[in-house]
């Protein structure tokens, strides 16, 4: 488990050799009612218990310059901004006080139970307290969940990486340079890190966002979907990799923008305004079918090899520690999730019910990038650091086996969702023809009032649309006859956007002086009661 990277820790042979077995286990899990990302961490664990592949060694350059940003990009690619920014002020406090939070009683617990030393709890922390993006967005997509409760899970796993990679950085510069600091210098070097914490995340945006605005731009002045593609990935990668090239001066040493917040902007910029203005249907289409297989091909890879990298004699002869350690993040989660979350309420349109927090907290996994960076601690930390590492692992593989496998049933024990069916996936299917048809059709009939048909054209175009239409209606229908949580879930859905439509609207209200303030507020009030009641019980 803690073997140290070597040049052919993953050659091209071994490569091919874990793509077909993902292939093998992809094919299995459609006969078996498993996840296929948690499939493939048992079968990795199978495999490894037995020895049936060479070591295989997931470093932390493999994660982070290979790996990750391919799965960032494509999880904000397709993250519209109008639900990301439902939840943003709930995201933004998690993704930054919460992981602070965290941080600090997890080394605070830790340093009592286990007797670390304060910097070495705290920098334990710091690794284990980010929920991972690669195993929170692989599971979320399995499931079919309220937009702003999966906008909600997706946005903070994506950005509160970057405050953790960072403060790790910070932390770890701190304890190796504890025995050189003097009582008057920790003051001063504080201060510092947080200047350059600021730093680091506001400049790897500015990287970010810059680089999607110019390739959004670019997309528009060319008419080719393989140029463009190219675009896409040229943004993924060279947002990471410039922003983890741009040095950070200050009390912490080899610091560097964060190429997560990076790869992350670049990836909503292009998904929210490239996409739709400078690139043709047939371009998109190419772009999502490419970043859908990239993001298919590392996750399988990355959970393939989190199993392999895993022993599990090792672990168990650390079992107390990791046993404390999964109770103390469990609780720290918690205390940041049911503490923070009520003190934005009123910055969001929309409250966040209990019910979400709950599945907030459980559904708050850590994965690849724990182990990565506990893999890139110092060998001179020699028994400690494998201490911390078997630890780390012990606490990944009972958040993918434990929490992540049981994430279904917390989700329809609180009535919040489901997993996506064959049955639910042919529904989504046909609503979304339904309404592209139905668009289709009043667009026809613009252009027919305008003049820019032929009516024989028209009619024809008419004819084979309105025949589209009733044959969706109609599948839909049955569906609904056979089906009754598709018509509770539509309804429920309705019923929040017209909520939205009516908080919406008081808010006009109030800022054109029809009614008073107050009244608006109070108003706003009992229809957040109202919507929360709905999402808990309908």
């Amino acid at each position: 488990m803690i073997t140290e990277p070597s040049a052919d820790s993953l050659n091209i042979e071994l490569l091919v050799l874990l793509v077909a077995i993902a292939s093998l286990v992809a094919m299995a899990v459609k006969r078996i009612r498993l996840p296929y990302t948690i499939a493939l961490v048992i079968v990795g664990l199978l495999l490894s218990t037995i020895h049936a592949l060479p070591p295989v060694v997931l470093t932390e350059d493999i994660l982070l310059f290979i790996f990750l940003p391919a799965l960032l990009f494509e999880a904000a690619w397709h993250l519209d901004i109008r639900h990301l920014r439902q939840t943003a002020p709930a995201i933004a406090i998690l993704a930054v006080v919460g992981v602070l939070l965290s941080t600090s009683i997890i080394g605070g617990l830790l340093h009592v139970f286990l007797g670390l030393d304060w910097l070495v709890a705290f920098l334990f922390g710091a690794m284990i307290s980010a929920t991972d993006p690669v195993s929170v967005v692989a599971i979320m997509k399995q499931m079919r969940l309220d937009h702003r409760l999966s906008a909600t899970l997706e946005g903070e796993s994506l950005f509160n990486d970057g405050t953790a990679v960072v403060l790790f950085k910070i932390l770890l510069a701190l304890l190796l340079m504890g025995s050189t600091l003097s009582v008057e210098s920790w003051a001063g070097f504080t201060l510092g890190a947080a200047v350059q914490f600021l730093v680091v995340v506001s400049g790897g945006a500015l990287v970010g966002g810059t680089l999607g605005f110019f390739f959004s731009v670019l997309t528009s002045r060319y008419e080719d979907h393989l140029l463009e593609l190219t675009f896409t990935v040229v943004a993924a990668y060279g947002a990471f990799l410039i922003a983890e090239n741009i040095s950070v001066p200050g009390a912490v040493p080899h610091l560097h923008l964060s190429g997560v917040i990076a790869t992350v902007t670049a990836g909503l910029v292009m998904g929210n305004y490239g996409r739709h203005t400078g690139m043709s249907a047939t371009t998109r289409i190419s772009v999502d079918s490419f970043w859908e297989f990239a993001a298919f091909l590392v996750n399988s890879l990355i959970f393939l090899m989190l199993g392999l990298e895993i022993h599990i004699n090792e672990l168990l002869g650390h079992w107390q520690p990791i046993g404390i350690a999964v109770l103390v993040v469990l609780f720290a989660r918690s205390v940041a999730v049911y503490g923070l979350v009520p003190l934005v309420r009123k910055l969001l349109p929309q409250p966040i019910p209990i019910a979400w927090r709950h599945v907030m907290v459980w559904g708050g996994l850590r994965g690849a990038l724990s182990m990565a960076l506990a893999l890139s601690l110092p060998t001179s930390m020699g028994d400690l650091r494998i201490l911390i590492i078997s630890v780390v692992f012990g606490v990944v593989l009972v958040s993918l086996l434990g929490q992540a496998l049981t994430i279904p049933a917390l989700l329809k024990k609180l009535n919040l969702g489901h997993q996506l069916t064959e049955e639910m996936a042919k529904y989504h299917t046909l609503r979304a023809k339904l309404l592209s048809a139905r668009d289709a059709l009043a667009s026809l009939k613009q252009m027919e009032a305008a003049g820019e048909l032929l009516p024989k054209v028209a009619e024809e175009i008419k004819g084979n649309l309105n025949e589209e239409v009733t044959g969706l209606e109609t599948a839909i229908h049955q569906l609904h006859l056979t089906n009754q949580e598709l018509e509770d879930e539509e309804r429920q859905d309705v019923m929040s956007r017209l909520w939205t439509v009516r908080k919406n609207r008081l808010s006009e209200l109030v800022s054109h002086g029809v009614i008073a303030p107050e009244l608006g507020e109070s108003i706003k009030v009992g229809l957040d009661e109202s919507l929360d009641s709905l999402n808990q019980h309908s």
